[in-house]
């Protein structure tokens, strides 16, 4: 039976654009002229690699599932508001550039490819992983990302998650096993979430405010608007052939495109899981 892999594009790109920005500044207080990839380049090999690993079959449904302007801040104005000043700390990144190349990035995967870019102008990436949990029910889905947020998805029992961080086999990318999902989000909506500016107040916390932030924070209920609006895209998805020759315009894009389809660097669950136990036996030994 064929799988759904389901890519928070947002995760793997801002990583991208962080350490070009990095490389750039090693190279003025270097003073060597090295080559730094655009992020745009390496979104688009880190997107191959982790399907690479994944191991994908051509019936396999792939969705690059990405942001809209998200809902939540229409009922919680401080979700995070913090985002755009600290965008503006990284002065030599120019965002509007940036964006406007992932979006290149993505037409051409859209049409050159058959993947499925999905965008719901009043979501965020992370409601269409969670629509696809619901709507590919009978299915295996993948998801793909490095926000800890949708790890409370692997309540599903036919969701996975994939980590393109961590370590595994001479590279990145492998399986995380959850083991308390349902913890994830009562613990946020219990201690908030700085990252996403949610901010517990201790002293004047209502139940109202707790309410609010279980809105915002579960994904394993969305807001009947927003989960109805998803699931009419999925449901409206085309059939698509591969047209590779309109593949983003790299060096040798065709040649790494099809190695998605290649087994050798396929890692399982199981694998993962097991790795994963003996490094936490490993970590217990050497505490001793």
């Amino acid at each position: 039976m064929s799988k759904v892999i389901c890519i928070d594009t947002s995760t793997l790109f801002f990583p991208c654009v962080f350490n070009w920005e990095r490389q750039i500044i090693k190279k003025k207080e270097s003073n060597f002229d090295i080559f730094v990839p655009p992020a745009h380049y390496v979104y688009f090999t880190s997107l191959l690699s982790a399907l690479k690993r994944i191991g994908v079959d051509k019936d396999d449904i792939v969705i690059l599932a990405t942001e809209g302007k998200s809902w939540r801040k229409e009922v919680a104005g401080y979700y995070k508001a913090q985002r755009a000043e600290a965008r503006e700390k990284h002065e030599l990144i120019n965002w509007d550039r940036q964006f406007a190349k992932l979006n290149e990035v993505n037409n051409a995967l859209n049409v050159s490819t058959n993947w499925h870019v999905v965008r719901e102008w009043n979501s965020e990436a992370d409601d269409i992983c969670s629509v696809c949990c619901r709507f590919y029910k009978d299915k295996e889905v993948i998801i793909v990302t490095i926000d800890k947020d949708l790890h409370q998805l692997a309540y599903y029992s036919n969701v996975k998650i994939f980590n393109m961080t961590k370590k595994c086999k001479g590279g990145k990318g492998m399986y995380e096993k959850v083991d308390a999902p349902l913890k994830i989000i009562a613990d946020k909506v219990r201690l908030g979430d700085v990252s996403d500016n949610i901010i517990v107040d201790k002293q004047n916390d209502t139940e109202n405010d707790a309410w609010l932030r279980h809105k915002i924070i579960n994904l394993l209920e969305l807001p009947i608007e927003i989960e109805n609006a998803i699931t009419d895209i999925l449901n409206n998805l085309s059939q698509k052939e591969l047209n590779l020759d309109d593949l983003p315009d790299f060096k040798d894009a065709k040649k790494k495109f099809l190695k998605i389809y290649e087994k050798d660097k396929v890692i399982t669950y199981d694998y993962c899981v097991n790795l994963l136990e003996k490094r936490k036996n490993r970590k217990k030994k050497e505490k001793k």
